[in-house]
C-alpha cells in the first residue's frame, strides 16, 4: 500500500538526500493556503525530571525566540505583510514543525522553517517579560477556582506524576532557556529523521526546488530515529478526587474519564468518537435541558496514542449549578450506566449523520489531508477510504458492546470540585 491508493487527490512522496521524507499533497480547496507539518518520533519522553519544567515550557520559549540574526520583534517587522508562520512544538512521544502561508509567501515558509531546525536565535529581553507574566500567573493561581481544578485534573489523571504536573510558582526557578535552546538542538538536529508533509495550493515545479533548497540541506546524521519512552503513567482502577475550594463566587466543576486499552483502528476510532457524541447528547438532555443541573455539559471519545498501548478515552467534562452538584454527578453515571444496556436508535442516527456529513466537510480540509497522511504514515491506518462504510455499518448494539468493553477495564478517573463559600 502506498499514498497514490488515497482517492480522489493523488499525493507524492519523496526521499530527499539527508534522508527526510516529503509528501506532497496538492489541493484545490483554498487557493491562498498551504500547510505543512513534520514530525518525527522521540519528544519529551526522551528527557527525565531535571527537564519536566522546561519541558513544559518548551514551545512558550522557542515561540518567542529569535530567529538566524533577527530578534523575536526584528522578525515581526521583516514578516509584515506576510501570511506566513512556523513554530516548532514538542509533545510527550513526537516532535513536530508546524508551519503555514500562502502560495507566494510559501519560500519564507521554508526559510523559518530552516532556521527552526538550525538557528534559534535566544531573545533575553522576551524571556525575562515571560518570567514576570508566569510569575504573576502564578502568584494569583490559588484565587482561580478553574486553575486549582486544572491542577487536580493533571495529577489526579497521572497518578500524582510530577512529569504531567502544570507548572508551580516554585518551578519557575527551574527554567532554564540555554537548555531549553539545547534540546531543540537535540531534537531536531536530525532532519532525516523526520517526514514533512505539505498540503495545499502549491505549483509542484516551483516548490521541489524549494525543498531542495531548504529542507534537503538541513543536517542530517546517519543515526536511526529514536523512539519515544513510555512515560504515560494513567491512574488505574477506579479513583475518586473529590474536594472543596474557597471562592467568593459559587463554582462546581465535575470531570470523569473512562479508558481501556485497545487496538487503534479505523473501526474502534469511529466507535469510541460516537460513543462520546452519543453521551454528549444524553448529558445534554438530562443534565442541562431536564433539570438545570449544569451550565454546560458534554462528552468526547478520542484515543490516546502516546504509549506504546494506545487508549480508548472518554471524558466527559461538566460546570455545574453548586445547588444541585450532586444531582449533576449522579445523572453522569446514570447516562453511561443505562447506555450500556441500551443506546438510542434516534440518537445513534443523529450521530451517524453528522458524522457523515462532517467528514465531507473535513476533506475539503488541508489539516485533514496532513493528519491523514500521518496517521497513515505512522500507523499504516488509512482512516479516509473506507471511513464513511465504517460510520455508516454502525449499530446500537455494536455501540454498545464496544462501550461495555471499554468499561470492563474498570479504569475509571472522577474529580469533582464543589465551593466552599467565603462571606465577602
Amino acid at each position: 500500500r502506498d499514498l497514490h491508493s488515497f482517492p480522489t487527490r493523488r499525493s507524492s512522496d519523496l526521499v530527499v538526500s539527508n534522508g527526510a521524507t516529503v509528501i506532497l499533497k496538492k489541493t484545490d480547496f483554498k487557493d491562498d493556503e498551504i500547510q505543512m507539518q513534520a514530525f518525527s518520533k522521540g519528544g519529551q519522553s526522551l528527557y527525565g525530571p531535571a527537564d519536566y519544567t522546561n519541558l513544559k515550557l518548551f514551545d512558550t520559549v522557542i515561540g518567542l525566540s529569535g530567529l538566524g540574526n533577527f530578534s523575536s520583534t526584528e522578525l515581526q517587522k521583516a514578516l509584515a505583510g506576510k501570511e506566513v508562520n512556523a513554530d516548532l512544538s514538542l509533545a510527550y512521544t513526537r516532535q513536530y514543525l508546524n508551519a503555514h502561508s500562502t502560495p507566494k509567501d510559501v519560500e519564507t515558509m521554508f526559510q523559518m522553517s530552516y532556521l527552526y531546525f538550525t538557528n534559534v536565535k535566544k531573545d533575553d529581553k522576551q524571556f525575562q517579560n515571560l518570567l514576570t507574566q508566569l510569575d504573576m500567573a502564578l502568584k494569583n493561581k490559588s484565587l482561580s477556582p478553574d486553575a486549582v481544578f486544572s491542577d487536580s485534573v493533571a495529577t489526579t489523571t497521572y497518578g500524582h506524576n510530577p512529569r504531567f504536573n502544570n507548572p508551580q510558582l516554585e518551578d519557575i526557578k527551574d527554567i532554564n532557556y540555554d537548555r531549553i535552546l539545547q534540546i531543540a538542538k537535540e531534537r531536531y538536529q536530525n532532519a532525516g529523521q523526520f517526514t514533512f508533509v505539505i498540503a495545499g495550493n502549491f505549483d509542484e515545479q516551483t516548490i521541489r526546488p524549494l525543498i531542495e533548497q531548504y529542507i534537503a540541506s538541513l543536517p542530517a546524521t546517519k543515526k536511526k530515529a529514536e523512539d519515544f519512552k513510555e512515560v504515560m503513567t494513567f491512574a488505574k482502577g477506579k479513583v475518586v478526587n473529590q474536594f472543596k475550594v474557597k471562592t467568593e463566587s459559587p463554582k462546581a466543576t465535575a470531570r470523569e474519564m473512562w479508558y481501556a486499552e485497545m487496538p487503534y483502528t479505523l473501526e474502534n476510532n469511529v466507535k469510541i468518537d460516537a460513543v462520546g457524541q452519543i453521551l454528549s447528547m444524553i448529558y445534554l438532555k438530562t443534565i442541562r435541558e431536564d433539570e438545570s443541573a449544569a451550565y454546560s455539559c458534554g462528552a468526547a471519545g478520542y484515543f490516546s496514542t502516546g504509549s506504546k498501548q494506545p487508549k480508548a478515552m472518554l471524558q466527559a467534562y461538566c460546570p455545574m449549578n453548586p445547588d444541585k452538584a450532586e444531582l449533576a454527578v449522579r445523572l453522569l453515571h446514570e447516562g453511561i450506566q443505562n447506555m450500556t444496556k441500551k443506546v438510542d436508535a434516534d440518537q445513534l442516527q443523529k450521530v451517524k449523520d453528522f458524522m457523515l456529513k462532517q467528514a465531507d466537510i473535513d476533506a475539503k480540509k488541508n489539516s485533514y489531508w496532513i493528519n491523514t497522511i500521518n496517521v497513515f504514515k505512522e500507523y499504516g491506518l488509512d482512516f479516509h477510504t473506507d471511513y464513511k462504510k465504517t460510520v455508516e455499518a454502525l449499530t446500537v448494539d455494536s455501540v454498545r458492546d464496544f462501550l461495555n468493553q471499554l468499561l470492563k477495564s474498570g479504569n475509571q478517573i472522577e474529580i469533582i470540585m464543589t465551593p466552599e463559600l467565603v462571606k465577602k
